[in-house]
C-alpha cells in the first residue's frame, strides 16, 4: 500500500481496481513540479534532464477557461510504451512508481465525483501554470523534450481512446 501523502490538503487516493487503472493503459496522470525531483530520485536519477529525457512525454496539457479565454497548459507526462500504455507499467500491469507516481495519477481515481477531479486538477494545474510564468525547470524541461519530438498524444485524443475502451469493456461484459 502507498505511504500517506498530501498535495494541496487532499490525501493521496489507494484504490486500484480496474476501473481506476485503465487510465494507466491510455491517459497517465500528469506530474506537477513537485513530482520531478521525487520520481527522479525514486528511479535513481540525480540529473533531472535525463530523467526527463528518458521517462517523460510533453503534452499539450489540459484546455482550460482563464478569465474568459480558452487556453492549454502544456504538462509533462509519463513517458508511454508502445502499446500506448504509461511506461511505469509493468507485465502485471502494476505501477512500478506507485510509491511516489504524478500527482495526476496518485490523487484521482474513478469513483470521484467529477467536480471533485476537476477541483483537484485545477489545483495542480495552478502549480504547473506557476512553473511556466516564473521560469521553472519544469517549463523548461517541457520545451526541450517538444523540441525534441518527445511529445504525448493529445489529452483529448488519449480520453477518446479511453472512452472506445470503456465501450467496449462494457459491452463485453453485458454480453456474458
Amino acid at each position: 500500500m502507498a505511504a500517506a501523502r498530501e498535495e494541496f490538503g487532499f490525501a493521496r487516493t489507494v484504490c486500484d481496481c480496474s476501473e481506476c487503472s485503465i487510465n494507466c493503459h491510455f491517459i497517465p496522470g500528469y506530474l506537477i513540479p513537485a513530482d520531478l525531483n521525487r520520481i527522479a530520485r525514486n528511479l535513481g536519477c540525480e540529473n533531472l534532464m535525463e530523467f526527463a529525457l528518458e521517462n517523460l512525454l510533453a503534452s499539450p496539457g489540459a484546455t482550460v477557461v482563464d478569465r474568459g479565454q480558452v487556453r492549454q497548459i502544456p504538462t509533462l507526462v509519463p513517458a508511454r510504451r508502445v502499446d500506448g500504455a504509461c511506461k511505469f507499467l509493468d507485465a502485471n500491469n502494476r505501477c512500478t512508481i506507485h510509491e511516489v507516481s504524478p500527482f495526476g495519477c496518485a490523487f484521482f481515481d474513478a469513483h470521484q465525483s467529477k467536480e471533485e477531479s476537476d477541483y483537484r486538477s485545477g489545483s495542480g494545474l495552478v502549480q504547473i501554470d506557476r512553473a511556466w510564468h516564473g521560469d521553472h525547470l519544469y517549463a523548461r524541461l517541457w520545451l526541450l523534450l517538444e523540441a525534441l519530438g518527445k511529445v504525448g498524444p493529445s489529452p483529448v485524443v488519449a480520453r477518446a481512446r479511453l472512452q472506445q475502451a470503456l465501450a467496449a469493456r462494457k459491452e463485453m461484459s453485458s454480453n456474458e
